[in-house]
């Protein structure tokens, strides 16, 4: 083998190992290359699922305090209406006055225990029935009272309050829930969904 044959003997074994390294070079850049397409799709995925975590997260706290706000919104509107419908009961007392009153205030007053009393507090329009019942007791008028009557003893530590208000009162807890499903009736003939 001459010197040129040699030569490029060496030239074709120097072109096959540049071959060879660029081909295996070319071959480290691919899997690099997929390794890497592999570790940004894998931090995509979890990025996403992240994101999507996050999401769900802020997505329920808006939602769960948005919900609370609705519920105090709806809490305070019934306490509105609660408190509108009270006054309209207690105006509307009067109208037990109306009809057979003298009848309605000998069952209050006989629903009183027997017992020395002192004071008894009446409507101004009740100090005569008042002094039929307790002729021995000083008898005090109030405006604020509309029907029935509160005794007090002679040493001021019993005290029976059988009027028409404390009535009103007593029952309320269970008067107002009748009170407001009739009024979400009328709003849902007005259109307007009714409440669950």
């Amino acid at each position: 083998m001459g010197n040129g044959e040699f030569i490029d003997a060496l030239r074709r074994d120097g072109e096959e190992k540049v071959k060879t390294i660029c081909q295996e070079a070319e071959a480290e850049a691919a899997r690099i290359r997929g390794d890497a397409a592999e570790r940004i799709s894998l931090i995509r995925e979890n990025l996403g699922r992240t994101h999507f975590i996050a999401l769900n997260e802020q997505t329920g706290t808006i939602v769960s305090e948005a919900d609370r706000q609705g519920r105090l919104i709806l809490l305070s509107a019934e306490k509105e209406l609660s408190d509108r419908l009270y006054a309209a009961t207690i105006k509307a007392l009067a109208r037990l006055r109306e009809d057979r009153y003298p009848e309605v205030f000998d069952a209050l007053a006989h629903e009183i225990p027997h017992h020395n009393w002192q004071v008894v507090r009446v409507n101004p329009h009740d100090e005569e029935l008042a002094r039929q019942y307790f002729p021995c007791s000083e008898i005090i008028s109030e405006e604020c009272i509309t029907g029935g009557l509160d005794v007090i003893d002679r040493e001021g530590k019993i005290r029976v309050v059988n009027t028409f208000e404390k009535r009103l009162e007593n029952a309320w807890i269970e008067i107002l829930p009748e009170l407001i499903k009739g009024v979400y009736g009328k709003i849902a003939e007005c259109g307007v969904p009714e409440k669950n």
